[in-house]
């Protein structure tokens, strides 16, 4: 649900950042921005991922406007961060490193799946900076169970050599010791390990501040939804399933300008299997705003 495949996502190549590391207080992030324009788009990607997952939207939509791609703590060619890793320290983050990079509101907010939850949480945050918000398969804070108990596991240990022992509440007791053994026994980076636990061991926390922070319904959101499935077949996949779709549709609702698309050919990596479709509705958002600048 939010774990987004994770050989896609690797990065770090030897040929070193293709943006800017800029110091966010005690470690630096990597930005990467394409294209000039107002308003600038702001992609963030899901959970063991990093901003090269946006590439192909982020060239789509640089002729459009400015399109920065950035990489939160520990992924990419970004440093560690401190803990809790939650979706308000991610927000705080990434506003100093919008000042600090000199890119100036107003922002549409792209997020995927985590990355959407990031950017839910900075629209609430920061609304009069936010221009749009679009979400790309990003689970609902309603939704923690079940990402915890029946998704997240199966993503990153398909082979099973965890499943034996593993409970999701490990989680909890992971962060901050040395991952190094299990990293080379899931072929993972070191950072890349640590930021995933930092963010799932979070999570609770992070739906937490997103039910605090509320709506704010005069953003104009487009959700977009995976059209086939992602969860495992059987009854209580069924049940999540519905519930994510009803959920999506929810905070649809609840927002004035809102509205929900169903990636048909996509599962839960439509940034890959349909970019165009996020290109556009992220295009639709840009041209809207600049006619209601206008009038």
């Amino acid at each position: 649900m939010l774990l987004s495949l994770l050989p896609a996502a690797a990065a770090g190549a030897s040929d070193g950042p293709p943006g800017e590391r800029i110091s966010v207080g005690g470690h630096s992030l990597h930005i990467h921005c394409l294209g000039k324009g107002s308003p600038a788009v702001i992609l963030d990607a899901g959970l063991g991922a990093s901003g090269a997952d946006w590439r192909r939207i982020q060239h789509s939509l640089a002729a459009t406007t400015r399109v920065c791609a950035y990489d939160r703590a520990g992924y990419g060619w970004s440093d560690p961060g401190p803990p809790p890793r939650t979706s308000r320290r991610i927000a705080a983050e990434l506003r100093t490193l919008l000042e600090r990079a000199a890119i100036p509101p107003p922002y549409i907010l792209a997020g995927h799946s985590f990355g959407g939850c990031n950017m839910r949480l900075f629209s609430s945050l920061f609304a009069r900076e936010t221009a749009g918000l679009v979400l790309v398969d990003t689970p609902h804070e309603g939704q923690v169970a079940g990402f915890l108990n029946n998704y997240l596991l199966r993503q990153l240990d398909p082979q099973g050599l965890l499943q034996t022992f593993w409970r999701p509440e490990l989680f909890d007791q992971l962060f901050g010791v040395n991952l190094a053994p299990l990293a080379a026994l899931l072929g993972l980076e070191i950072n890349r390990l640590g930021a995933i636990v930092g963010e799932v061991a979070a999570f609770r926390e992070s739906s937490e501040e997103l039910r605090s922070a509320g709506i704010q319904p005069d953003i104009p959101l487009v959700v977009i939804m995976h059209g086939q499935r992602v969860l495992p077949e059987g009854a209580l996949g069924d049940q999540l399933e519905r519930q994510w779709l009803a959920l999506q549709r929810d905070l649809a609702a609840r927002h004035r300008n809102g509205k929900v698309i169903i990636a048909r050919e996509s599962s839960h990596n439509v940034l890959f299997s349909q970019p165009e479709l996020v290109a556009d509705a992220i295009r639709r958002l840009i041209n809207d705003y600049r006619r209601g600048a206008s009038g």
